[in-house]
């Protein structure tokens, strides 16, 4: 009886403290530019982030009117009267950027709700910036850093369009709260390179975007490596083939690698264990996960790099680029190995010393449940909500 009575307790009292979190939270309004299909959305981040917030406070999330075929008509023959450009990156056409930020204005406006922007849509003092790349950290990679500029995707646009849209960006950035980071690299270069204060840029991270619920390994067999990622030459993918062939020839005639996200890599596909899956949906990716013994992505340019961590929740040790975000969430010789350049030899050599490195991978199983919590949207969702109720 007593047993019971402090059961019913201790539910009451969790619940409360749930209702008065959300109470404290206020309400947020949630400002997003979605794809057709919500779950593309930023590889499916947007919506991830989204449904933890949901769970710790009172969230609107305003529809955000998509771009229509006679928009980008409109904004051609503007451009063409005005004698400038035509940008087909809406993330980087003035006018349109200009036009959205009036209808989300008019739609949200009054409002003494806290605000969170994916990414920059207003300039807005009430409101708060989640970000993984900023343009002044992109036109800072051009100048330096050319060859991975090259690869950006980014490479095509005017100058003069992104020092543009630099400037829109900057005076979002300005009146903004916070600009909320999803990597400690962008914090930094933040706060070091553009000057803003260590109070106002916050590191709160990034969680998985495929369930980490259906974690069973099987056992492994120390021939198999994993590489995930749609844009396959950005993501390393032809340094990962190459560097392949050359560890069968020379290491391990049975290595696999599976290859997951491009709709087509050619003839390389062809190569001899080389299975080449293709695009695959979140939910299918955890078989790979769990069948792979290393997983391979020396991205050449990468804002954050999600899938690493969803390798390191699986138990899966990493080989990573020495740059961006991935320095940071593969530690060498820890929980991975990291490359410099665009070797095929050296990342063949890093293949084979992690599929046999006995201590790197126990370094990552035992260390799974400490990934699992932080690289949580529930912990990056209470992040932000403590920092936006302390302020």
């Amino acid at each position: 009886m007593v047993t019971n009575i402090i059961g019913i307790f201790l539910i009451l009292i969790k619940k409360f403290k749930k209702n008065y979190c959300k109470q404290g939270a206020g309400t947020m309004i949630f400002l997003a530019q979605w794809e057709k299909d919500k779950h593309m959305t930023w590889s499916g981040t947007t919506l991830s982030l989204m449904k933890s917030l949901r769970r710790r406070t009172n969230l609107k999330v305003p529809e955000i009117e998509s771009l229509k075929f006679f928009h980008k008509l409109f904004f051609f023959f503007l451009n063409l009267v005005l004698r400038k450009k035509y940008i087909k990156n809406i993330n980087f056409n003035i006018f349109f950027l200009r036009y959205q930020e009036n209808n989300i204005i008019h739609d949200i406006q009054n409002t003494n709700d806290n605000i969170l922007q994916i990414g920059d849509l207003i300039d807005n003092r009430n409101s708060s910036i989640y970000q993984d790349l900023s343009i002044s950290a992109l036109l800072f990679i051009k100048e330096y850093d050319t060859k991975a500029f090259n690869y950006s995707g980014f490479q095509n646009l005017p100058i003069e369009g992104i020092r543009e849209r630099n400037s829109l960006q900057k005076t979002r950035y300005e009146n903004a709260k916070f600009i909320f980071t999803m990597s400690k690299w962008l914090r930094d270069f933040l706060v070091l390179n553009e000057g803003y204060s260590k109070k106002k840029v916050i590191y709160v991270g990034a969680g998985t975007n495929i369930s980490t619920n259906k974690i069973c390994p099987n056992k492994k067999n120390k021939k198999r490596i994993l590489f995930v990622g749609k844009d396959f030459q950005r993501k390393g993918g032809d340094l990962v083939i190459e560097s392949f062939k050359h560890l069968r020839h020379n290491y391990l005639s049975d290595a696999e690698l599976y290859i997951i996200g491009p709709k087509d890599i050619g003839e390389l596909k062809n190569v001899s264990g080389v299975h080449f899956i293709g695009p695959l949906s979140p939910e299918n990716l955890s078989e790979y996960f769990n069948l792979c013994d290393i997983f391979c992505m020396p991205s050449r340019f990468e804002a954050y790099g999600i899938v690493f961590a969803e390798a390191l929740c699986y138990g899966l040790p990493c080989i990573a680029r020495n740059k961006f975000e991935m320095k940071n969430i593969i530690h060498d010789g820890k929980n991975g190995l990291l490359i410099e350049d665009d070797n095929i030899e050296k990342l063949s050599e890093k293949m084979y010393r992690l599929l046999n490195d006995r201590s790197i991978y126990k370094n990552v199983h035992d260390n799974r449940n400490i990934y699992l919590n932080e690289y949580s949207w529930d912990k990056v969702a209470k992040r932000i909500v403590n920092k936006l109720i302390r302020n």
